[in-house]
């Protein structure tokens, strides 16, 4: 069982979504609320009528971002550390807008400062619309952007973990045909360092290496499918092997995933579906989305904000929270791995 000294402060999402929802009751998840101590970070309201609506029993409690204390002991409820106030009415549930765009950042806002601050061993992410993001004027694709920018990480990496296997992605939000030019040899090195310090700092083993897999069918087929593999991968992995990582590979992808997939140590994949079908196989709560670069642990589900089932009437139209319980499980064992200490990226 986690130590209780273990916080999780979990955002909101986007309002017209089901975040608010699903993280209602994940906080009221009973066994959650003995392995550690949770906090949510978002609009109060927005969240006590997610809870109602969701049917959840819950107590929350309002607090100031400046007098969040994640160690004070007594207080009846779960902390809502507030982020906005007010967001209710001004948007409508199941539309994404600029109003829910900014709400939602405002609590990723509040959430990485108060991790950076050490009032938080892990921020765990309801999903979001990246729509919504842009129309409030952030301009980050996702999630692990905007939590490298606010956390002054120089850059960061996608991981999934949970599952049957853990899958780093060497490029995400790329469209297929651009991939190739976007992989560079210096960057193959560094997503594979990044592989090795998880399998270090989280104490998944050292020994049982990084795997690299094949950007083209049957790795290429000696240059037959493609040039990839000779031309970036292989010495990608020979650069990463002169520096003492584990690594190997090129491998096929299909008949990696059908043998030795499962015993790997973590699994590098060239584009996004390449490492995202296999890591979604279990369905909803089957993995949960790691960010590898910041200071402070960060996980969140694997699925997005659901417009189309959000806020509806009937409890057989409830969301499934099962992804973000999965989250928070992620991240409460890497708090126990990394017993909660700052998170270094550097290999040497």
């Amino acid at each position: 069982m986690a130590a209780r000294r273990h916080t999780l402060l979990f955002t909101m999402g986007d309002p017209a979504g089901i975040g608010p929802e699903i993280l209602a009751r994940t906080l009221a998840n009973p066994a959650l609320r003995r392995d550690a101590r949770l906090a949510a970070v978002g609009d109060p309201e927005v969240l006590e009528r997610a809870a109602r609506h969701a049917g959840a029993r819950l107590t929350l409690r309002p607090v100031p971002p400046e007098q969040f204390d994640p160690s004070r002991n007594g207080a009846p409820g779960i902390p809502v550390v507030t982020s906005t106030a007010g967001a209710w009415g001004a948007f409508q549930p199941g539309a994404p807008s600029a109003e829910t765009g900014r709400a939602a950042a405002r609590a990723i806002e509040v959430a990485a400062q108060l991790a950076l601050d050490g009032r938080a061993t892990a921020v765990v992410t309801a999903p979001i619309s990246k729509k919504a993001l842009h129309e409030a004027g952030y301009p980050y694709p996702g999630h692990t952007e905007f939590l490298g920018a606010l956390s002054g990480a120089p850059e960061t990496r996608m991981l999934f973990a949970g599952g049957d296997y853990r899958i780093l992605l060497a490029t995400v939000h790329v469209a297929l045909a651009r991939v190739s030019a976007v992989l560079t040899v210096d960057s193959l090195v560094r997503t594979i360092e990044y592989g090795a310090l998880a399998l270090r700092q989280f104490r998944w083993g050292e020994k049982s290496g990084v795997s690299v897999l094949a950007m083209n069918p049957h790795a290429g087929e000696d240059g037959l499918f493609g040039d990839e593999e000779s031309r970036l991968l292989k010495p990608a992995i020979e650069r990463a092997r002169a520096s003492g990582i584990r690594v190997e590979g090129p491998f096929p992808a299909d008949t990696f995933f059908a043998g030795r997939g499962r015993e790997a140590g973590v699994i590098v994949a060239m584009y996004h579906d390449q490492g995202l079908i296999p890591a979604k196989m279990g369905g909803i709560g089957g993995a949960a989305n790691v960010t590898l670069g910041l200071p402070f642990l960060r996980s969140s589900v694997d699925h997005g904000t659901a417009f189309d089932r959000a806020w509806k009437r009937g409890a057989s139209r409830r969301p499934d929270p099962a992804g973000l319980v999965k989250a928070a499980r992620v991240a409460i064992d890497l708090a126990e791995r990394t017993r909660g200490r700052r998170l270094e990226w550097t290999w040497d």
